[in-house]
């Protein structure tokens, strides 16, 4: 295989997934104190079939599995997977890989067969991402719901000192500078989850198939609808809903006549 064979794989395998892949969980409501955006497993290993082929690649696990106690004192397990994911051809009826990659991963649920589970789509998906599928998740460009909002959730926590009381007649100590916050992370001007939902939900209405409505919007605003401005997003939201209004389903870039 050439290089530029390998490099027009991991174009395809590196393409943007669709909205309905993307899974995204509440801190609040996992009990993990943080928020996570990702993309569901299915998708990666359909991406892996359809780029290379059932029976193009091969994954190698090693699970490890004990019990522990949570901090609530409940009993619950502890997994950790090791994953050699390998991309290759079936030569002679010999498996022969010409990339691989390794990755780990954990997870910690009340059964089990959860914990190993979860462990193993956790490693998956990490050594997936090395070959480019599901990247965006680990460089954090799905969305903007990846970044941290400011508050009481967001994970800082603060240390009490305890000292002991002044003596007497003593002079009294300065306070303690109070802790500073860290920085906000810098904005981001992608689209908001929001917005690239209601690209698709107006799409279909006006009865666009995903590919043909993704093409429309990579020519007229030079890339795929996830990698929007929110401008841009707005721009492509009023020009569909002026459609769906219209009954037309030809694409036209906001403020085009027709």
């Amino acid at each position: 295989m050439s290089h530029d064979d390998k490099k027009k794989i991991y174009a395809a395998l590196s393409a943007p997934f669709p909205e309905e892949a993307i899974e995204r969980t509440d801190g609040r409501v996992t009990g993990r104190g943080y928020s996570t955006t990702g993309i569901k497993y299915q998708y990666i290993a359909n991406r892996l079939n359809e780029v290379l082929g059932i029976g193009g690649w091969r994954a190698h696990r090693t699970v490890t599995v004990k019990a522990v106690t949570t901090a609530k004192g409940r009993e619950a397990f502890e997994a950790i997977c090791d994953i050699t994911l390998e991309l290759g051809d079936w030569i002679d009826g010999q498996f022969v890989a010409w990339a691989e990659s390794l990755a780990d991963g954990g997870h910690t649920a009340m059964s089990e067969a959860d914990a190993r589970k979860g462990a193993y789509t956790n490693a998956f998906k990490k050594a997936a991402a090395f070959f480019g599928c599901g990247k965006a998740a680990y460089e954090g460009s799905l969305d903007d719901d990846s970044v941290p909002v400011e508050g009481a959730a967001d994970g800082v926590t603060t240390t009490i000192l305890h000292t002991a009381p002044p003596q007497r007649n003593a002079t009294p100590a300065a306070p303690s500078p109070l802790p500073q916050r860290p920085p906000s992370p810098p904005s981001r001007n992608r689209l908001s989850s929001k917005q690239l939902a209601a690209i698709w939900a107006i799409g279909r209405k006006i009865g666009y198939e995903q590919q043909t409505l993704r093409q429309h919007i990579k020519t007229h605003f030079g890339v795929q609808p996830e990698f929007l401005t929110r401008d841009q997003a707005s721009q492509a939201i009023g020009a569909l809903s002026k459609q769906a209004g219209n009954g037309s389903a030809e694409v036209r870039e906001a403020g085009q006549e027709g």
